[in-house]
């Protein structure tokens, strides 16, 4: 985000803010239009967040526990190791008073993985899927293709329930997430337009609501597309809007000193890394040697790294393996080696390189700054370290072709709170992984098809430890979602979705 100069900002404030806390609306800035409310046709962050405060879904994944809660769902059971029975909620409506039955979930679920339909996202989300069937208007099953512990986690992230009727009444089903969304959750849409923005109301009734998916509180929400970062900025200091969010930590300390403004640090599902190419697919055979990849490890503080370049204040920390403690599955026992930069140049010596190699860091954006970070701290040990920032085309090009030495980015787990997101995308034996270790890749397959939960996290410890005895991967630090918001607006922490936060979580103080 560019910043705003300080004595723009000044000015800025002193002109009279127009605060919404008495109107009971919040105005949010996007940086992408919404051509649709409904994330299964566009699963951008912003469609994410309004898909999630319009819709329902089965169940509600419970952040503090790891666990399951009742939503549209009261209860479930795993008949046998394919088919799960769930039973349904009998006094939940649609925002248009049709009452919610067994018929939407069968219908949602089958169009969602239909392939005529080419829903390419939910094709993926809920490629487990082998069909949906209806016991009666309170019983449904979901029968799985095999053996998955993900059916939950997919019921509870990846599939909001569409009125079956309506949408299966449109010729053309793009319209309803266009014009006539329609849902059972917390907000009903007042208002849908995609160049003017989206209006939220709150439901007038909630029944399904609970501590894991709340009520809403504020009465009104209004997402307004706005691209220019510098315009949101403006608006905010002079009250035209109530949230923005920014990936800048100077413009989050800068904005944090305006009167009427505050800003919130949450922590979602995304964190920084390192990785490192350890079967030389990229010609540097230098990373190829354990010892050098540990030097690596040892020549980056990490306590002072993240900190230091990301917005988010103590929310900020180091994170000690590729998982984060709101995913299922998270475990591990080994930490990567500690900053020591005299033992890294130790062990780059003793490896056959006591003056140093050259190296190249390629960086994905937003994560542009952690980079240069991270090379100024190679250099010190020698490693001559550049960094290319690649756009996210030329690194997909450069990782088909072999040729990332070393990648520096972020990782934002496809929206998925479980640690298979992780290890199933990189360790898959394809153009991204840089390591191909064999007991990785077989520990990876039963991760999948393994449905207690204990033994679950006993391979993916296992998974975490490999990767960390072997320095294939250093995790630098989480990446907090950063809003700054009126000071007047309570932002709930700890949402685990791309955006970061859930609307109907959002309260004034």
């Amino acid at each position: 985000m560019r910043l705003l100069p300080a004595a723009a900002l000044a000015l800025l404030v002193a002109l009279p803010a127009q605060a919404q806390k008495a109107k009971d609306t919040v105005r949010i800035a996007f940086i992408d239009p919404i051509a649709t409310i409904l994330e299964y046709e566009d699963p951008k962050p912003e469609t994410r967040l309004t898909t999630a405060a319009v819709f329902d879904n089965l169940l509600c994944y419970d952040r503090d526990t790891r666990g399951f809660k009742p939503l549209l769902a009261t209860s479930w059971r795993q008949v046998d190791d394919r088919t799960l029975e769930l039973t349904l909620r009998d006094d939940v409506v649609f925002h248009d008073g049709t009452k919610f039955t067994a018929d939407d979930v069968v219908y949602t679920l089958s169009w969602a993985i239909d392939p005529g339909n080419k829903l390419r996202y939910a094709a993926d989300d809920l490629a487990w899927l082998d069909h949906a069937e209806k016991i009666d208007d309170r019983t449904i099953r979901v029968v799985a293709k095999q053996p998955t512990p993900l059916a939950l986690i997919r019921l509870a992230i990846s599939a909001p329930i569409l009125p079956g009727k309506l949408h299966g009444a449109l010729a053309d089903k793009t319209e309803f997430g266009r014009k006539t969304p329609v849902g059972t959750g917390p907000y009903r849409v007042a208002a849908m337009d995609a160049g003017k923005g989206i209006e939220l109301t709150r439901a007038a009734t909630y029944p399904q609501g609970s501590p894991c998916k709340p009520a809403a509180t504020v009465g009104h929400v209004v997402a307004l597309p706005m691209p220019d970062e510098q315009t949101q900025v403006a608006q905010l200091a002079t009250g035209g809007l109530e949230l923005i969010r920014t990936s800048s930590k100077d413009q989050a300390e800068m904005m944090a000193q305006l009167p009427g403004l505050a800003v919130t640090a949450s922590q979602g599902l995304s964190f920084h890394y390192m990785t490192m190419d350890a079967i030389n697919r990229s010609g540097n055979a230098a990373l190829s040697k354990l010892a050098v990849r540990q030097a690596v490890v040892r020549a980056v503080n990490r306590d002072l790294l993240g900190p230091s370049v990301l917005p988010g204040g103590s929310v900020v920390k180091p994170l000690d393996a590729l998982c984060l403690p709101n995913q299922i599955g998270c475990d591990y026992s080994l930490k990567p080696l500690p900053y020591d930069p005299t033992a890294a140049k130790r062990l780059l010596a003793e490896a056959g390189y006591p003056d140093g190699f050259d190296m190249e860091l390629t960086a994905i954006p937003g994560s542009y700054i952690v980079a240069e970070a991270l090379a100024g701290e190679l250099r010190k040990i020698g490693i001559r370290a550049v960094v290319d920032k690649s756009t996210f085309g030329a690194y997909r090009q450069k990782q088909r072709d072999g040729k990332i030495q070393s990648l520096v980015g972020q990782w934002t787990l496809a929206g998925l709170p479980d640690v298979s997101a992780t290890v199933d995308f990189y360790f898959d034996g394809a153009a991204r992984d840089f390591w191909r270790d064999p007991l990785i890749l077989k520990l990876a397959k039963e991760g999948v098809t393994t449905l207690d939960p204990g033994q679950r996290k006993t391979i993916y410890r296992q998974i975490f430890d490999r990767v960390t005895e072997m320095s294939y991967v250093l995790p630098i630090s989480n990446r907090p979602d950063v809003y700054i918001h009126s000071q007047d607006l309570v932002v709930a922490q700890g949402a685990v979705n791309v955006y970061g936060i859930n609307l109907q979580e959002m309260r004034w103080k």
